[in-house]
């Protein structure tokens, strides 16, 4: 049975960038929680001001999408079923790893709680010593690289439209499809993103939010594979 490789890149996931950690908004906001401005997990939502400054400011600051996204991907039959790899890439050059069997937080603040211990400790582990989480710095052609897809495809609203029966195709017949999936809230991929991928698919004629154009890529993939 073919394994699916799902890859979420681009994601917009960083420490706070150490430029705005003196920025009032990020003092403040790391008073009130207790939390250490160079372990803190930038985010929009709070952060806004002290992001205007930096590079591309619209691309970052927003892990609740990846957050919505592995608990769709994780939570899915195909997961469940063991015919699923989930990893991460995000904006800041660094891989995660994600262990099949983990169960993420569903509290939003725990998750980015979650990830900023990823960045201080690099694994998160069970108390058996499993590891459920691991964090090292790759750049988006290593990560790719470095599973070993047979064929890599890029999920884009710009992207060549597919139909069904293509798309079934390619799940039976590939033993190691990769799907890169944008992660982040505007903008396009960078062009090393793009030129890894063999082909550019959209699967739906509307703009689909990351989680769920997964969702839906996945329940193909699960009809394909007579995964129920």
């Amino acid at each position: 049975m073919p394994r699916i490789v799902l890859l979420l890149v681009e994601a917009a996931v960083e420490l706070v960038p150490q430029e705005i950690r003196n920025h009032p908004a990020i003092q403040a906001y790391c008073k009130r929680r207790g939390l250490d401005p160079k372990w803190t997990i930038l985010d929009s939502s709070y952060h806004h001001s002290a992001m205007k400054n930096l590079n591309s400011p619209e691309k970052r600051g927003r892990p609740d999408i990846l957050h919505f996204t592995l608990l769709e991907a994780l939570g899915s039959p195909l997961n469940q079923a063991g015919l699923l790899e989930t990893y991460c890439h995000t904006q800041d050059q660094a891989f995660i790893e994600i262990n099949p069997k983990v169960r993420l937080p569903r509290v939003y603040e725990r998750f980015k709680g979650l990830l900023s211990q990823l960045y201080r400790e690099k694994e998160i582990k069970t108390n058996a010593g499993e590891i459920l989480l691991r964090l090292s710095n790759k750049n988006i052609a290593e990560t790719v690289n470095g599973l070993r897809p047979e064929h890599v495809y890029l999920l884009s609203e710009k992207g060549r439209q597919i139909n069904r029966h293509e798309l079934d195709e390619i799940f039976k017949s590939n033993d190691r499809p990769l799907f890169m999936v944008g992660c982040y809230p505007h903008g396009d991929f960078l062009e090393e993103t793009k030129n890894l991928a063999e082909d550019s698919l959209s699967i739906s004629r509307m703009r689909l939010d990351a989680w769920t154009a997964v969702s839906r890529l996945l329940c193909i993939a699960e009809q394909a594979l007579n995964i129920v």
